[in-house]
């Protein structure tokens, strides 16, 4: 019986781990990024998107971004796939 570590099977699962874990390896240090920027930029997308195709959905993202928590930004920028090294202090 093979026994896979779960992390391992999460990350052949999602395709996480290998290339996009270089790219955010220093998020540990949450100190070292420009919030006040990220924040002005992903409220900037959320407002394009609202205008341009997802209407009131984009919008409440707008809001949300904010009142986000520093961590709660690294996440919606990551998954808008900002490159958070732009931001680093």
């Amino acid at each position: 019986m093979v026994k896979y570590n779960q992390k391992e099977e999460n990350t052949e699962e999602t395709g996480e781990g290998s290339v996009m874990s270089w790219l955010f390896e220093d998020d540990k240090n949450n100190s070292d990024y420009d919030y006040k920027r990220l924040r002005k930029d992903l409220e900037n997308e959320y407002a394009i998107q609202s205008a341009t195709f997802s209407g009131g959905f984009g919008f409440c993202r707008m809001l949300d971004a904010s009142n986000a928590s520093e961590a709660e930004l690294l996440k919606m920028a990551k998954k808008e796939g900002f490159n958070l090294n732009r931001y680093k202090r």
